[in-house]
């Protein structure tokens, strides 16, 4: 899956690995890094080509497996996203909270246009979840999905379902300052997704 990647161009200097980095869906144990130093990311090697993107210190990165120097994992920026390459050197791993507080969930994470919000509800230890998210295909077809419900972290795991087995349903971990997602491609139109990293919306400095 290839999320728009907006800041790209011909990789230069340095090479990634020539084997692809692909993978589909998300293991809820996989590791979340942080880009320590910007640095420049590959993604869509083709040959000796590859279209780069550039990430800056906090970026995140959800490790897939490294080889040689280089890791490949799914890197996230305010600007896009992308299954891609980065030096292994530029990265350091983002430790989990394995019992993090109610708290630590509330409020709205976004993944581009895409929101989850999560708050307090009256019942002991349990959370509003409502999210939407968008696919938007050409001549302005937009695609839409909804979840909303109550749910129970166990630890620093959400699991939201809608009831039967053929429906909707999304799996959370709170890993730091992110949220890491998965669900059953059942959540809404056509290619729209739950599934990546989210975290909450930048203040804009003033």
């Amino acid at each position: 899956m290839l999320a728009a990647a907006l800041c790209f161009g011909t990789a230069v200097g340095q090479q990634p690995p020539a084997s692809a980095c692909d993978f589909d869906g998300f293991d809820m144990n996989a590791k979340l890094a942080e880009v320590s130093k910007p640095t420049t990311a590959y993604y869509n090697c083709t040959g000796k080509k590859c279209l780069s993107m550039s990430l800056k210190a906090s970026d995140s990165v959800v490790i897939s497996r490294s080889e040689g120097d280089w890791t490949c994992g799914y890197l996230s920026s305010n600007k896009g996203s992308a299954q891609g390459w980065v030096r292994s050197q530029d990265i350091r791993v983002t430790q989990a909270e394995r019992n993090p507080s109610l708290g630590a969930w509330i409020g709205t994470w976004a993944q581009g246009e895409n929101r989850i919000t999560l708050e307090h509800t009256k019942a002991p230890g349990a959370l509003s979840l409502d999210g939407q998210a968008f696919w938007h295909g050409g001549r302005d077809n937009v695609h839409e999905g909804s979840i909303a419900g109550e749910v129970s972290p166990t630890g620093n795991r959400v699991h939201y379902e809608e009831g039967s087995v053929e429906s909707c349903t999304v799996d959370l971990a709170l890993i730091g300052n992110y949220i890491l997602a998965n669900d059953n491609n059942r959540c809404g139109g056509m290619n729209v997704r739950f599934w990546g990293v989210w975290r909450r919306p930048r203040t804009p400095a003033r």
